[in-house]
C-alpha cells in the first residue's frame, strides 16, 4: 500500500488511477507534498480538545483523540505505527501489495513456522498537545499517515448513525468517514461544533 499526502484535501490517501479516492485530486509519486506553510494554513490553530474518539479505517490506528482547530477537526491517533522489518533479506517480501500479497505472506509464515516477513511497532504519543501552534500541528500531519483532518469547509452533511457520527465531504467519491467518540462529554462537543459550523 503506497500512501501519498493529498495536496488537495490534506489527507493521506492509497491513490487510485493517479487520483485520491475522496477528493479526485491529483495523486500522484511525482506531484511533491504541500508545503509545511499550506498545510499549517489549511489546519489552523489549535482550539482545544473534544475527546477521545475512534474512527473506522483499515489498518491505520483507529483509537485517538479528536482536536478542534479554527479550520475544522483533527484526529491525532493515541500511537504511531511504524513498519519494522526483522532483518534485510525478508524486507523485500513485504512490499508485496494488495490483499493476495498480505495473505500469501501469512500462509507462508504459517507453512514455514516463521514469523511475518514485516510487522508493525507502535509508538506511544504524547498525550499533551495543548501548547502546539499550527507549524507543529501540520509537522504532525505530514509525517504521519495516521493522522485525519476534515477541513470545515469541505464537510457537506453530517449525521448520527448506530452511536457514530458521519461525515460526507463535499465532491466524495468514498462512504461517510464514521467518527464515534468514547463518552457523552465528547460526543455533546462534536455535536456543538458541527452544529455552531453548519
Amino acid at each position: 500500500m503506497t500512501l501519498l499526502l493529498c495536496p488537495e484535501c490534506c489527507q493521506w490517501r492509497e491513490p487510485f488511477e493517479g487520483r485520491c479516492p475522496v477528493c479526485a485530486g491529483s495523486l500522484d509519486l511525482a506531484i511533491p507534498d504541500p508545503s509545511l506553510e499550506t498545510i499549517a494554513q489549511e489546519i489552523g490553530d489549535l482550539q482545544g480538545l473534544l475527546g477521545e474518539a475512534n474512527v473506522s479505517r483499515g489498518d491505520m490506528p483507529k483509537r485517538g483523540r479528536l482536536l478542534a482547530t479554527t479550520n475544522g477537526l483533527l484526529f491525532v491517533p493515541c500511537e504511531s505505527r511504524v513498519i519494522v522489518f526483522t532483518n534485510d533479506d525478508r524486507a523485500g517480501s513485504a512490499i508485496r501489495p494488495g490483499r493476495l500479497g498480505r495473505w500469501i505472506d501469512r500462509w507462508w509464515s504459517c507453512l514455514s513456522g516463521r514469523e511475518p516477513a514485516a510487522r508493525f511497532a507502535c509508538e506511544c504519543r504524547v498525550s499533551e498537545l495543548a501548547a502546539s501552534d499550527r507549524l507543529a500541528l501540520a509537522e504532525l500531519l505530514r509525517s504521519d499517515p495516521g493522522i485525519l483532518f476534515w477541513s470545515r469547509g469541505m464537510i457537506t452533511t453530517w449525521g448520527r448513525q448506530h452511536g457514530q457520527w458521519e461525515l460526507v465531504r463535499r465532491k466524495t467519491y468514498s462512504w461517510p468517514e464514521r467518527i464515534a467518540m468514547r463518552d457523552r462529554d465528547g460526543d455533546r462537543a462534536l455535536q456543538t461544533w458541527l452544529e455552531t459550523t453548519a
